[in-house]
């Protein structure tokens, strides 16, 4: 049986708390210890599950963030000659 340390257990991306008010950035970084990790190959079936279902958490985070972010994009559009801003309406 593997010990904590032997699998990474503790370290980066491994306890901290995900929660959706989590930045972009902290999610995907998260996200990619996570992966790396499991590609590694080194952990129990238990804790690749674990680290699995946080995965794809956070995968659902960043894609909820993304999504928002979409949504705020500008656009740039002509009119008369001049070009103005708009937001971005996205189909529903």
């Amino acid at each position: 049986m593997k010990k904590p340390e032997d699998t990474g257990e503790g370290q980066e991306g491994g306890d901290e708390e995900i929660c959706d008010d989590m930045s972009f950035e902290e999610s995907l970084d998260q996200l990619e210890s996570l992966v790396d990790r499991l590609e590694r190959g080194q952990l129990l079936l238990d804790e690749s599950l674990e680290l699995f279902e946080k995965g794809m958490k956070l995968a659902r985070i960043c894609n909820s963030k993304l999504a928002r972010a979409e949504r705020k994009i500008e656009v740039l559009i002509e009119e008369n000659g001049k070009l103005k801003t708009d937001n971005f309406l996205e189909d529903e």
